[in-house]
Formats: structure tokens, C-alpha cells, sequence
């Protein structure tokens, strides 16, 4: 149990650190960065395990200990470039030897290429072509045809949607692409992105290469869900009782939702709405809010809620659930089925994905979650097109690591119960 408690937690440090990526995974640099970051945290945590668990270790002498903080430094820089690298190099050779296309305002030519060729675009040879040049069609065109690499996109006035539409059809040409946009600045505000030049840049990742992070994350949702079901089960059996008293109907939601690439499952939540209720209201808000930006309305704390707040059809058990989550706990189900994972984009009711924009489905590339990067940082105090480029970080970004610290993070925004309607 100890050894693999420990090998999840060495994994998870690394991965928080991106050490799994593709593109990590072909440099020299960028790995023994990653490792030399990763591995004090990672051995001190180790150490402090065994003496909370007590588990025998085989460097019992401070001397040892001492040697130990060292040797398996050397060793893990050692495997990484030995044997990881290699194996990587031939692995993601596109991604190792296609060049590098720039697609930006020509006025800004020079620098933006002085400053890829030294990052993304070093040993790769790299071109730039006006972004008003090229459509979703030529550009993806252009990317199968030269095995490009990597795409880099710096849009100054040209239209969201469009620049969206030319990443995305890059990305599924078989290239990875980041865009850098001041249109950023509020995802960037609440999670962890890079920059260029000092301007936020989100990264596109390829779904195929996700390297091992998408198997420990399924192992990861197994063990999670099944835990929590069990030590949540006298709290699940309590607000059964208290839905069922509360009001007539079911005790469990069953409601059809839009999943990953848009396949559609059977959602559970603790019934919180009048049995039998018009979802009218809530489609008409929807289209409101997605198509039509329709303005924040204010809490009662002053801050602005992106939300239908004032829903007739709550009954009073249904609001003290909604605002603590409760009422989302069932979802553990699904996630036991493979249909949702512990961390993920939210799951979108059917009516919501025929409302979506083709760049806003890509929310949705991965399996939706129970909670996520916006429920803990934004929870209904952005605007649609904000929570989306969060979904959109959180799918091309996360990891195994940045997983578990969400889902710590998850209880004392439960706990807040800040923007739950």
C-alpha cells in the first residue's frame, strides 16, 4: 500500500509539473527542469509518508537519508535522459523534426519570429504568414501538407470565433498550437498560463498524445469514486431522506447530458426542483446568456452572477443542496462508468450543445467532470465565453496533478457555496 501510495504521489508531482508532455518529453532542457523541481517535494513527501504511515524505508541512517537526496536525483535525470528521451524523440518524431508556423499581424513579423525561433523553434525551421491570409480550410491544409509541427497564432483584432476555428482545425491536422491574445487576461487571472511577450498564451495539445496522464487519471476516478461513495454514504442516505420528505417526486435526477466528442449518457443528481417542472425558463436563459451575452445579474453581496438565480422551481431542500453541490454527489455513479471523471468541463444539457459555437464544443474533447477549474475558480461569476477558454485551458492543459489539488480544492468552495443556484 505504502509503494503505491507513492508511486501516485511521485506521479502526481511530476505531472503537475507537465513531465509527461510530449513536447517536455523530446527536450533536454525542459526535463531536467521539470525533475530538478519536481523531486524535493516529491522526496520529502515520500519521507514524511512512511513516518506517518510507518512503513519501514531502506534509508533508515541520516547518512543514508543524506546519500539518498542525491543519488536518486542522478538516477531520474539519468533515466529521463537515457532511456526516456530517446524513446520520446522516435515516439513524437512530427513533433520533434516539423517545423514551426507563425500566423500573426505582419507588423509585428520581426519580433514574434526572433522570439519562436528561440523557444518553440529551436533546430525546427520556422515561417510566418499573415493571419489574414489564411482560412480554417488552407490553414489546416497547409499543416498536413509540410507535417508542421506546431502552430503559434498572436491575433490583434481578428475576430474569436475565426481565430478558434484556425486552431482547432490546426489541432486536428496533427499539430499542437498556441494562441497568445490579451482576450486571456481573465483565464489567466485564475489559472496557470504561459505568455509570449507578455501576453497570456493558451496551448493546444493533441488528444493523442496525453503519454500515461490519461490512464492514471481513469485509476485515479476509480478508486476516488468508489472511496467516496462509500465514506459518503451516511451523508448520501441523509439528503435522500430529506429530498424525499421535502417534496413528492423521486429521490434522483435522471437527466440526458451532452459528454465528451458529444456523445450523450444519463446524468444522476439529488432531485432538487418541483417534480414535473417546465424547463422553459431555463432554456429560454440559456439562449439568452450563450447567444445573446446577456448582461450579470448581482448577488446579494454585490458581485455579478452569470446564473439563473431566481428559479421558482427550486424547492427549499433543492437550495441549500445547489448551493453546497450536494445535490451533484450521485455523479460519482457516473463517474464509476466511465461516463464523467472526478475533474473535468461540466456535462451540457442537449438544447445547450445546439446552441454552441463549433470552437465552444471543443470543450467537450474531454470526459466531463464533477468538479473543475471553473467551478473552483469562476463558478458563475464569469461570463459563458470566459468559462469556456477555462474549459478549454483545463482540457489541453490539465493534469493527473493538477486533478487531485482541484479536487482539495473543490471542499472549501463547496463549503463557501459562492455562486451555487
Amino acid at each position: 500500500m505504502f509503494l503505491v501510495l507513492v508511486g501516485l504521489l511521485w506521479f502526481a508531482i511530476l505531472s503537475a509539473r507537465e513531465s509527461y508532455a510530449p513536447r517536455i518529453l523530446i527536450s533536454r532542457t525542459s526535463q531536467i527542469a521539470r525533475v530538478i523541481s519536481a523531486f524535493l517535494p516529491a522526496w520529502v513527501l515520500t519521507h514524511l509518508l512512511a513516518f506517518l504511515l510507518k512503513a519501514e524505508i531502506p534509508f533508515e541512517s541520516r547518512l543514508a537519508v543524506s546519500v539518498s537526496l542525491p543519488a536518486t536525483a542522478l538516477f531520474l535525470v539519468a533515466a529521463r535522459l537515457l532511456l526516456t528521451r530517446p524513446l520520446a524523440r522516435r515516439t513524437y518524431r512530427r513533433l520533434t523534426r516539423g517545423p514551426v508556423l507563425v500566423l500573426g499581424d505582419s507588423w509585428r513579423e520581426g519580433d514574434l519570429m526572433r522570439e519562436v525561433e528561440s523557444t518553440v523553434g529551436r533546430g525546427r525551421k520556422v515561417w510566418m504568414l499573415p493571419l489574414d491570409t489564411v482560412d480554417p480550410d488552407s490553414a489546416a491544409r497547409m499543416v498536413h501538407e509540410a507535417e508542421v509541427s506546431e502552430v503559434v497564432l498572436e491575433p490583434r483584432g481578428t475576430d474569436l470565433d475565426e481565430i478558434f476555428d484556425i486552431a482547432f482545425a490546426c489541432l486536428d491536422a496533427r499539430a499542437e498550437v498556441t494562441i497568445a491574445s490579451k482576450r486571456f487576461d481573465v483565464v489567466a487571472a485564475r489559472a496557470a498560463m504561459g505568455e509570449t511577450d507578455g501576453t497570456p498564451a493558451m496551448r493546444f495539445r493533441r488528444p493523442d498524445l496525453t503519454g500515461p496522464e490519461g490512464f492514471v487519471k481513469r485509476v485515479v476516478d476509480v478508486l476516488g469514486a468508489f472511496l467516496g461513495l462509500l465514506v459518503l454514504s451516511p451523508l448520501l442516505l441523509t439528503i435522500a431522506a430529506a429530498v424525499k420528505l421535502s417534496s413528492a417526486g423521486p429521490i434522483l435526477y435522471r437527466q440526458e447530458r451532452v459528454g465528451q466528442k458529444g456523445r450523450r449518457f444519463i446524468m444522476y443528481k439529488f432531485r432538487s426542483m418541483t417534480d414535473g417542472n417546465d424547463p422553459r425558463m431555463h432554456r429560454e436563459y440559456l439562449e439568452s446568456f450563450i447567444r445573446d451575452g446577456a448582461p450579470a445579474s448581482v448577488s446579494e453581496d454585490g458581485s455579478k452572477v452569470f446564473k439563473l438565480t431566481a428559479d421558482s422551481r427550486v424547492t427549499p431542500v433543492g437550495a441549500w443542496l445547489r448551493a453546497l453541490s450536494l445535490d451533484e454527489l450521485p455523479q460519482l455513479w457516473n463517474v464509476l462508468r466511465g461516463e464523467m471523471s472526478l475533474v473535468g468541463p461540466r456535462p451540457c444539457l442537449p438544447y445547450e450543445w445546439d446552441l454552441y459555437r463549433s470552437w465552444q464544443r471543443r470543450r467537450l474533447d474531454v470526459v466531463p467532470g464533477c468538479t473543475g477549474l471553473w467551478q473552483v475558480t469562476a463558478r458563475s461569476r464569469v461570463s459563458f465565453e470566459e468559462m469556456v477558454m477555462l474549459d478549454l485551458h483545463y482540457a489541453h492543459h490539465g493534469t493527473v496533478g493538477g486533478d487531485l489539488l482541484l479536487i482539495l480544492c473543490t471542499v472549501p468552495a463547496m463549503i463557501r457555496g459562492r455562486g451555487g443556484y
